[in-house]
Protein backbone atom coordinates (compact mmCIF):
# COMPACT_ATOMS: atom_id res chain seq x y z
CA UNK A 1 0.00 0.00 0.00
CA UNK A 2 1.22 3.54 -0.47
CA UNK A 3 -0.11 6.36 1.59
CA UNK A 4 0.42 10.22 1.79
CA UNK A 5 0.54 11.38 5.28
CA UNK A 6 -0.36 15.04 6.24
CA UNK A 7 -1.61 16.85 8.83
CA UNK A 8 -3.97 20.42 8.98
CA UNK A 9 -4.39 23.13 11.49
CA UNK A 10 -6.08 25.86 9.16
CA UNK A 11 -8.67 25.74 6.50
CA UNK A 12 -6.57 27.47 4.51
CA UNK A 13 -4.78 24.28 3.62
CA UNK A 14 -7.74 22.32 2.79
CA UNK A 15 -7.31 23.72 -1.16
CA UNK A 16 -3.64 22.33 -0.51
CA UNK A 17 -4.77 18.80 0.28
CA UNK A 18 -7.47 19.14 -2.86
CA UNK A 19 -4.50 19.92 -4.87
CA UNK A 20 -2.45 16.99 -3.30
CA UNK A 21 -5.27 14.17 -3.90
CA UNK A 22 -5.35 15.55 -7.63
CA UNK A 23 -1.70 15.35 -7.93
CA UNK A 24 -1.62 12.24 -6.61
CA UNK A 25 -4.61 10.01 -6.86
CA UNK A 26 -3.51 7.85 -9.70
CA UNK A 27 -0.09 6.47 -7.87
CA UNK A 28 -1.61 6.00 -4.12
CA UNK A 29 -3.82 4.08 -2.26
CA UNK A 30 -5.32 6.82 0.38
CA UNK A 31 -3.93 10.22 1.29
CA UNK A 32 -4.13 10.52 5.49
CA UNK A 33 -4.92 13.70 7.07
CA UNK A 34 -4.85 14.37 10.24
CA UNK A 35 -6.89 17.29 12.34
CA UNK A 36 -6.20 17.97 16.21
CA UNK A 37 -7.88 19.50 18.75
CA UNK A 38 -4.23 22.09 19.45
CA UNK A 39 -2.28 24.55 17.71
CA UNK A 40 1.64 24.03 17.21
CA UNK A 41 1.51 26.09 20.60
CA UNK A 42 -0.94 23.56 22.38
CA UNK A 43 -3.68 26.33 22.97
CA UNK A 44 -6.83 24.54 22.07
CA UNK A 45 -8.29 24.84 18.34
CA UNK A 46 -11.40 23.34 16.91
CA UNK A 47 -11.78 21.56 14.50
CA UNK A 48 -12.36 22.79 10.47
CA UNK A 49 -12.41 20.08 8.27
CA UNK A 50 -16.19 19.07 8.59
CA UNK A 51 -17.38 22.38 8.04
CA UNK A 52 -14.87 22.58 4.91
CA UNK A 53 -14.85 19.04 3.32
CA UNK A 54 -17.57 20.34 0.34
CA UNK A 55 -14.41 21.86 -1.46
CA UNK A 56 -12.85 18.10 -1.48
CA UNK A 57 -14.41 16.92 -5.84
CA UNK A 58 -16.55 14.11 -4.68
CA UNK A 59 -14.61 12.21 -7.71
CA UNK A 60 -11.34 12.25 -4.97
CA UNK A 61 -12.95 11.59 -1.44
CA UNK A 62 -12.88 8.04 -1.96
CA UNK A 63 -9.21 8.15 -1.49
CA UNK A 64 -9.18 10.12 1.43
CA UNK A 65 -9.09 9.27 5.18
CA UNK A 66 -9.63 12.53 7.19
CA UNK A 67 -9.14 11.85 10.96
CA UNK A 68 -10.07 14.27 14.14
CA UNK A 69 -7.73 13.43 16.79
CA UNK A 70 -7.74 15.01 19.88
CA UNK A 71 -3.80 15.17 21.38
CA UNK A 72 -4.39 17.84 24.16
CA UNK A 73 -3.40 15.38 26.95
CA UNK A 74 -0.33 14.39 25.21
CA UNK A 75 1.08 17.70 24.45
CA UNK A 76 2.54 20.70 26.24
CA UNK A 77 0.92 24.20 26.47
CA UNK A 78 4.27 26.07 24.85
CA UNK A 79 2.85 29.30 23.39
CA UNK A 80 6.17 31.20 24.91
CA UNK A 81 8.47 27.94 24.68
CA UNK A 82 9.54 26.26 21.00
CA UNK A 83 11.42 23.92 22.89
CA UNK A 84 8.41 22.44 23.77
CA UNK A 85 6.86 22.78 20.56
CA UNK A 86 9.55 21.36 18.57
CA UNK A 87 10.40 18.66 21.01
CA UNK A 88 6.81 17.52 22.45
CA UNK A 89 4.37 18.96 20.34
CA UNK A 90 5.38 18.49 16.67
CA UNK A 91 6.63 14.72 16.92
CA UNK A 92 3.81 14.05 18.90
CA UNK A 93 1.09 15.33 15.66
CA UNK A 94 3.36 14.21 13.01
CA UNK A 95 3.19 10.52 14.03
CA UNK A 96 -0.46 10.28 16.25
CA UNK A 97 -1.06 8.19 12.18
CA UNK A 98 0.27 5.20 13.29
CA UNK A 99 -1.98 4.53 16.12
CA UNK A 100 -4.78 4.83 13.75
CA UNK A 101 -3.81 2.00 11.46
CA UNK A 102 -2.03 -1.52 11.46
CA UNK A 103 0.64 -1.09 8.63
CA UNK A 104 2.46 -3.47 7.26
CA UNK A 105 6.14 -3.00 7.48
CA UNK A 106 6.68 -2.68 3.62
CA UNK A 107 3.96 -0.03 3.14
CA UNK A 108 5.30 3.40 2.38
CA UNK A 109 4.49 6.61 3.70
CA UNK A 110 5.10 9.51 1.70
CA UNK A 111 5.02 12.29 4.58
CA UNK A 112 4.72 15.52 3.92
CA UNK A 113 2.81 19.45 5.53
CA UNK A 114 -0.04 19.78 3.87
CA UNK A 115 1.88 22.84 1.89
CA UNK A 116 3.97 20.50 0.33
CA UNK A 117 2.64 19.39 -3.37
CA UNK A 118 3.53 16.01 -4.59
CA UNK A 119 4.53 16.47 -8.41
CA UNK A 120 2.73 13.38 -10.35
CA UNK A 121 5.18 12.65 -12.34
CA UNK A 122 7.77 12.33 -10.22
CA UNK A 123 5.91 9.34 -7.65
CA UNK A 124 6.85 6.87 -10.02
CA UNK A 125 10.64 8.18 -8.95
CA UNK A 126 9.67 8.69 -5.11
CA UNK A 127 8.77 4.67 -4.76
CA UNK A 128 11.66 3.55 -6.85
CA UNK A 129 14.01 5.68 -4.48
CA UNK A 130 12.35 4.25 -1.48
CA UNK A 131 12.46 0.64 -2.50
CA UNK A 132 15.90 1.29 -3.70
CA UNK A 133 17.41 3.62 -0.52
CA UNK A 134 15.22 3.01 2.10
CA UNK A 135 14.06 6.57 4.03
CA UNK A 136 14.72 9.34 1.14
CA UNK A 137 14.20 13.05 1.94
CA UNK A 138 12.25 14.27 -1.15
CA UNK A 139 13.67 17.61 -2.58
CA UNK A 140 11.54 20.15 -3.93
CA UNK A 141 11.37 23.94 -5.34
CA UNK A 142 10.67 26.68 -2.89
CA UNK A 143 7.70 28.80 -3.51
CA UNK A 144 6.98 31.69 -1.37
CA UNK A 145 3.57 33.99 -1.06
CA UNK A 146 2.45 33.00 -4.36
CA UNK A 147 2.65 29.83 -6.23
CA UNK A 148 4.29 31.51 -9.61
CA UNK A 149 6.68 33.12 -6.57
CA UNK A 150 9.65 30.70 -6.98
CA UNK A 151 12.30 31.39 -4.41
CA UNK A 152 15.27 30.68 -6.34
CA UNK A 153 18.74 29.16 -5.80
CA UNK A 154 16.58 27.98 -2.51
CA UNK A 155 15.80 23.87 -2.04
CA UNK A 156 13.14 22.55 0.76
CA UNK A 157 14.47 18.78 1.64
CA UNK A 158 11.93 17.82 4.95
CA UNK A 159 9.50 16.06 3.48
CA UNK A 160 10.39 12.25 3.61
CA UNK A 161 9.07 9.07 1.97
CA UNK A 162 9.73 5.86 3.45
CA UNK A 163 9.02 2.14 4.28
CA UNK A 164 7.00 1.95 7.27
CA UNK A 165 9.09 -0.28 8.69
CA UNK A 166 12.07 1.47 8.26
CA UNK A 167 11.14 4.56 10.66
CA UNK A 168 11.97 3.78 14.26
CA UNK A 169 10.75 4.33 16.84
CA UNK A 170 7.39 5.29 15.38
CA UNK A 171 5.58 6.90 17.93
CA UNK A 172 6.53 9.91 18.78
CA UNK A 173 8.60 11.01 15.52
CA UNK A 174 8.68 13.92 13.09
CA UNK A 175 8.50 11.70 10.39
CA UNK A 176 10.68 14.53 8.63
CA UNK A 177 14.27 15.14 7.65
CA UNK A 178 15.71 12.01 7.43
CA UNK A 179 17.56 10.00 4.45
CA UNK A 180 19.34 11.03 1.70
CA UNK A 181 18.06 14.10 -0.45
CA UNK A 182 16.53 12.47 -4.07
CA UNK A 183 18.83 13.84 -7.21
CA UNK A 184 15.40 14.96 -8.78
CA UNK A 185 13.08 17.69 -7.36
CA UNK A 186 9.51 15.80 -6.60
CA UNK A 187 7.53 18.39 -6.02
CA UNK A 188 6.82 22.19 -4.44
CA UNK A 189 6.44 24.01 -0.99
CA UNK A 190 4.12 26.51 -1.24
CA UNK A 191 5.36 28.56 1.86
CA UNK A 192 3.69 31.41 3.25
CA UNK A 193 1.19 30.96 0.25
CA UNK A 194 -2.25 32.41 1.81
CA UNK A 195 -3.53 35.81 2.25
CA UNK A 196 -2.53 38.27 5.10
CA UNK A 197 -5.45 37.12 7.40
CA UNK A 198 -4.02 33.86 7.70
CA UNK A 199 -0.73 34.65 7.56
CA UNK A 200 -1.33 36.60 10.83
CA UNK A 201 -3.74 34.08 12.64
CA UNK A 202 -0.42 31.13 11.17
CA UNK A 203 2.28 33.94 13.08
CA UNK A 204 -0.01 33.81 16.20
CA UNK A 205 -0.28 29.76 16.38
CA UNK A 206 3.54 28.96 14.86
CA UNK A 207 5.83 26.59 15.97
CA UNK A 208 8.52 29.40 15.27
CA UNK A 209 7.18 32.17 18.20
CA UNK A 210 10.13 34.45 17.67
CA UNK A 211 8.56 35.85 14.17
CA UNK A 212 5.10 36.55 16.34
CA UNK A 213 6.79 40.45 15.55
CA UNK A 214 6.00 39.92 11.90
CA UNK A 215 2.17 39.46 12.60
CA UNK A 216 1.45 43.33 11.27
CA UNK A 217 -0.75 44.22 8.46
CA UNK A 218 1.10 46.64 6.63
CA UNK A 219 5.05 44.62 7.21
CA UNK A 220 3.08 41.71 5.28
CA UNK A 221 1.39 43.83 2.47
CA UNK A 222 5.02 45.22 1.86
CA UNK A 223 6.97 42.31 1.72
CA UNK A 224 4.57 40.31 -0.33
CA UNK A 225 3.98 43.77 -2.78
CA UNK A 226 7.70 44.36 -3.15
CA UNK A 227 9.36 40.55 -2.83
CA UNK A 228 11.06 41.12 0.63
CA UNK A 229 11.36 38.13 3.27
CA UNK A 230 9.65 39.46 6.32
CA UNK A 231 11.59 37.15 9.21
CA UNK A 232 14.99 38.66 8.46
CA UNK A 233 17.59 40.28 6.14
CA UNK A 234 18.28 38.56 3.78
CA UNK A 235 20.26 39.13 0.74
CA UNK A 236 19.61 35.64 -1.36
CA UNK A 237 15.56 35.88 -1.01
CA UNK A 238 15.73 36.78 -4.71
CA UNK A 239 11.74 35.65 -6.61
CA UNK A 240 11.24 34.74 -10.11
CA UNK A 241 7.99 35.09 -10.99
CA UNK A 242 6.89 32.04 -13.18
CA UNK A 243 4.42 31.60 -15.92
CA UNK A 244 1.50 29.26 -15.57
CA UNK A 245 3.31 27.12 -18.33
CA UNK A 246 6.38 26.64 -16.66
CA UNK A 247 7.07 23.08 -15.92
CA UNK A 248 8.45 23.48 -12.73
CA UNK A 249 4.70 23.89 -11.29
CA UNK A 250 2.79 20.62 -10.59
CA UNK A 251 0.23 20.03 -12.97
CA UNK A 252 -2.80 20.67 -10.61
CA UNK A 253 -1.50 24.57 -11.20
CA UNK A 254 -0.17 24.74 -14.52
CA UNK A 255 -1.94 25.03 -17.93
CA UNK A 256 1.18 23.52 -19.47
Amino acid sequence: MIYLKTYMYAPHEVDFIVANLEECYDHIDKMIVCEFDIHHTGVKREFDFEDLKDRVPEHLRDKLDYHACSVYDHTARAYENEDDIHRVNEPVMRSWFTKLYDFRDDDIIISIDADEIIDRRKLPYIIDQVNHNGIVRLKMRQFFYKKTYLWKNKDFTSAIATKYGSIQPKYPNNWRDQGMVTQDYVGCHFSWCMDVDAMIHKLDTYSHPRYRFCAKRDLLEDAIENKKYPFADRTNFDIEELDLSDSRLPLVYGDG
